[in-house]
């Protein structure tokens, strides 16, 4: 295991940050039924802990926020290359991996693993950017042609 995971691992184990963030937040949805603010209610649990408990909670928050970062980094690739309407799928990698997987007949001797490998990750790369193609559609509405 390593230093990450057992900072992830402290995150999700913390059941006084979590009973104080679930604590916090059925309060502060009690009192704005309207909607609030999630930096509050990570202020008011935070209120709630002694000083040993914020200790031991703030690595999780790091962790919470470098794992935020991530994805918005990723979000941010996900629209350049749905900007660029590009494929990363090359034209034999679905080829390749259905006789790969489904073991009908053998790529041949000299194939490595790691073409079928790269194949593989260019279709999950593809499928990705897919869903997220689908997100921002589903976000923004048909196209004025499929209105038509």
């Amino acid at each position: 295991m390593t230093e990450f995971d057992d900072i992830a691992s402290a995150l999700t184990n913390s059941s006084v940050w979590y009973a104080a963030v679930q604590e916090a937040r059925a309060k502060l949805h009690r009192e704005h039924p309207h909607g609030v603010d999630v930096a509050l209610i990570g202020h008011e649990a935070w209120r709630q802990l002694t000083p040993i408990q914020q200790a031991q909670a703030l690595d999780g928050l790091f962790v919470a926020y470098v794992v935020r970062l991530h994805d918005e980094e990723r979000a941010a690739r996900l629209d350049q290359a749905a900007a660029e309407v590009k494929t990363y799928l090359e034209g034999d990698d679905e080829h390749i991996l259905h006789d790969a997987l489904g073991a009908v007949r053998p790529i041949g001797e000299d194939t490595e693993v790691g073409v079928c490998a790269s194949a593989l990750a260019n279709v999950l790369d593809e499928l990705d950017l897919l869903r997220h193609r689908l997100a921002m559609r589903d976000e923004t509405g048909p196209t004025p042609a499929a209105r038509e």
